[in-house]
């Protein structure tokens, strides 16, 4: 059950702008002269994102992923998201070690939004087939310069980074990832914004039982 999508997301400029207004300790020393000028810069940024996901059913297959516990033993779905690398070129021009700090943090609220859109996907297609979605867990997940990462990655649960090392490169050959232009470079995926999760399936329990 594979599918391969181009989509669009909600690119919550004014929630991300005060996010970056909170992050910034001098927009001047950024480059902005003033906030309408974040702003528009956080515009350009969106309109550079071309996001893309790959993600696929995994039922009793194990896809020689490993023994270990943390990986799904039984029903799971493997994902793939990525922003494309039209913001990546957009990022490669910026000098002002500053101004990547915030773009980076904008690159890291984008990804969120498209992993959660991805996420409520894969929950109707659960639902569809009476079962449930557990919290995800990172496979891989990128490193955008200095900026913090979002609450969705700094609290979910990873993948000890030997066995994720392991797990990587099959997902990406299951999910036929080239599809939307991902790659694995010498242990390194690009586009550089750019996650892989696992989202596991459970039966919902039936009413009077436990």
């Amino acid at each position: 059950m594979r599918k391969i999508k181009r989509f669009k997301i909600a690119t919550r400029q004014k929630e991300i702008l005060r996010k970056l207004l909170r992050t910034a300790e001098d927009l001047k020393q950024a480059g902005f002269e003033d906030e309408p000028a974040l702003a528009r810069f956080i515009a350009a940024l969106a309109k550079e994102l071309d996001p893309g996901t790959v993600y696929e059913f995994n039922q009793d297959a194990h896809w020689e992923l490993d023994a270990a516990t943390l990986v799904p033993k039984e029903m799971f779905s493997a994902c793939a998201v990525t922003l494309g690398d039209k913001v990546e070129r957009f990022l490669a021009q910026i000098d002002n070690p500053q101004r990547l700090i915030l773009a980076n943090t904008a690159l890291y609220e984008f990804l969120r939004t498209a992993i959660l859109f991805v996420t409520d996907l894969i929950k109707e297609q659960a639902a569809k087939e009476e079962c449930d979605i557990l919290d995800m867990q990172l496979v891989y997940a990128p490193a955008l310069g200095v900026a913090a990462e979002p609450k969705l990655f700094r609290e979910a649960v990873r993948l000890d980074k030997a066995l994720a090392d392991k797990t990587l490169p099959v997902l990406l050959e299951k999910l036929n990832s080239a599809k939307i232009d991902v790659s694995l470079q010498e242990g390194v995926l690009t586009p550089k914004a750019t996650a892989v999760f696992l989202i596991p399936w459970q039966k919902k329990k039936k009413k009077g039982k436990k």
